[in-house]
Order: structure tokens, then sequence, then C-alpha cells
């Protein structure tokens, strides 16, 4: 062979060798699937409640005063983690009362806490009142346990009982529940007293004259609203009344000397079950243990009164002084 025709076969050669070098195709070495599993909803559980100054200062208190804010700290768990709560209601009661029962300003105040409405608190209304501002959640809900704070004032007639009890009760997404309740707090006495009649008057009065009626306001008493959340009673005093420098003393020993006067007093209109009005405290007749609690916008009572005035001693004119009523626990 020649030379020239060597070198051409093999550069054939090549060119075979290198088109049969390409890879053969491959299937695919990689398969998926999608796996699930049902994860079971666990219950909420209210770990603990206590009762706080409004400050959340960590010592409990055991007694409330009625229109003094307080703060419930509760302690609520979730393993599926707090996001998992729907809502929260506190129930602030007697023990004689049912968590059923419906509110009431004077046994039974509810409150919630709910998702949905924006994670705050929300009242019953009545002088039951919460505080916002002071009411929190807790900061982080991806965990499994935290704490809510209610700030509230006690309404002014919650009965006056040393058998208040908290409850609270929580519910998740689920709609499973968790509650828990304490016992034993007491709500201390309460009152109010202001005067509906800021002003009387026994009209003319002559020398010696005894047991004269009031003549303004014409009904002859003088009308008091109390508010309370326990038997009270109502107690008044006066003082000597004058008339410029003039002065008419006042007298409770039921002998009346020279420009001496004195005011009787009772509850239902009877001058012959008075008692004397004295320059200290006295409990007025027919007031001295009356049923409570009273309404939230008080009870009117009415106080009557009338007056004697000694024979001598005194000069003409119009003789002016105050009349204190009180109200205090008749306990």
């Amino acid at each position: 062979m020649r030379p020239g025709t060597q070198i051409a076969a093999l550069a054939v050669v090549m060119i075979i060798a290198i088109g049969t070098a390409v890879l053969p195709a491959m299937a695919d070495t990689e398969g998926t699937s999608t796996g699930s599993f049902n994860l079971g909803n666990a219950a909420p559980s209210v770990i603990s409640i206590t009762l706080h100054a409004a400050n959340h200062s960590t010592t409990t208190i055991s007694a409330m005063d009625p229109q003094t804010e307080y703060a419930v700290k509760i302690d609520i768990s979730d393993a599926n983690t707090l996001n998992d709560i729907e809502k929260i209601q506190v129930i602030i009661k007697t023990n004689t009362t049912a968590t059923g029962d419906p509110d009431n300003v004077t046994d039974k105040a509810s409150f919630r806490w709910t998702t949905t409405g924006g994670g705050t608190w929300g009242p019953w209304e009545s002088t039951w009142v919460i505080n916002h501002f002071n009411s929190s959640k807790p900061d982080n809900f991806g965990a499994t346990a935290g704490t809510w704070w209610l700030n509230f004032i006690p309404g002014k007639v919650a009965r006056e009982s040393n058998a208040w009890d908290i409850y609270v009760k929580v519910t998740d997404k689920g709609g499973l529940t968790g509650d828990k309740i304490v016992w034993g707090y007491t709500m201390n006495w309460y009152g109010e007293i202001s005067a509906e009649n800021t002003s009387y008057s026994f009209g003319d009065i002559g020398l010696g004259d005894t047991n004269k009626n009031i003549s303004t306001p014409p009904d002859g008493n003088i009308d008091v609203k109390a508010i309370s959340n326990g038997n009270y009673k109502l107690s008044s005093k006066s003082g000597n009344w004058t008339k410029g420098s003039d002065k008419a003393v006042l007298d409770w020993d039921g002998t009346l000397e020279a420009g001496h006067f004195a005011l009787e007093v009772d509850g239902n209109g009877t001058v012959d079950t008075f008692n004397y009005v004295n320059d200290s405290y006295e409990a007025i007749t027919d007031y001295n243990n009356v049923n409570a609690p009273t309404a939230e916008d008080g009870d009117i009572k009415e106080i009557y009164q009338w007056i004697s005035v000694a024979d001598s001693g005194l000069l003409p004119g119009t003789y002016s002084g105050t009349y204190y009523v009180q109200i205090a626990d008749a306990a």
C-alpha cells in the first residue's frame, strides 16, 4: 500500500471511534411520595388563679373593697401552644351563685377575653369595670404556657361577704376546655350617701313651740340617697344654729333651758319614736340596721325632723345651721 493510502485509512478509523463514544440514555433514579399524620388536639389547662393589687405586685390579696382596682393573674397552658387558645372566661361571684346563673350587680360579674375580639377583655356593663390599659396577655403565643392579667374594679353593691370565688374557664380552637376555681375571698363593706334635699326649713316658730315638723320640703322630710353593699345604719348630728352673732344652743337631754332648741328625728314620720339629734353621730331611729345591698343607683331614705324651742332666751330672726347624715356599716 502506498503511504498516502495508509494515512487516509487511519483517518477513517478515527472518525468512527469518536462517533461511537456517546453515552446511552438512562431512566429516573429518584421517586417521591406524600406522607401525612393527624395530630390530636390537647385540652388547655388553667394552672393557677391569684388575686393581686392593681400594679401586679407579687403579694397576693384575699379581701376586696368595692370601687378599688385589683388584678386577677391567670396562668394557662396548652400543649398545642397558646395560639390554640380561643377564649377565656372569668367569673367573680359569691359561692352561693352558680357559674351558669345570670350576671347581677350584687353577686356575679363575668369577663371574657377572645381572640376574635382582638385579644382584649370584654366587660359586663355596670359599676363593675375593666381597666383595659393595665390588663395584659402573654407576649409569646408560640409558647405552651403564659400569663393573662385582668384588672377590674368591683361594683358598688358587690355583696358584703367573706364567701366570694374566682372561676376561670379556657376554651381552645378545637372546643376543648379547662377550668379552675379558687374560694375564700372577702368583699368588704361599702357605703355612699348624698343629700337629695340640700336645704330644709321649719318655717315660723314661736318661743315654747314643741314638735314642729319640717314645712319645706312640703312632705315634711329630708331625702337622702344611700348606696351600700351590706346592711348599714344612718346616723346624724348637728350643732348650735346661729343668726349672725346670736346663737341657739342645740340641746339633747330632753329639758330645754333658756336659749336652747332641740331636734328630734326618725325614719317613719312618727314623732313618738324619735331620738334627739346630738353634736356627735347617733343612729337615726328606724335606720339603725337597714337591709342591703341597695340598688346600684341607690335607695332613697326619708328622714323626718321636728323642732322644739325654749320659751325664752332667743332673739327673733332666722337661725340656721348644718345637719349631717352619715352612712356606716351596721355590723
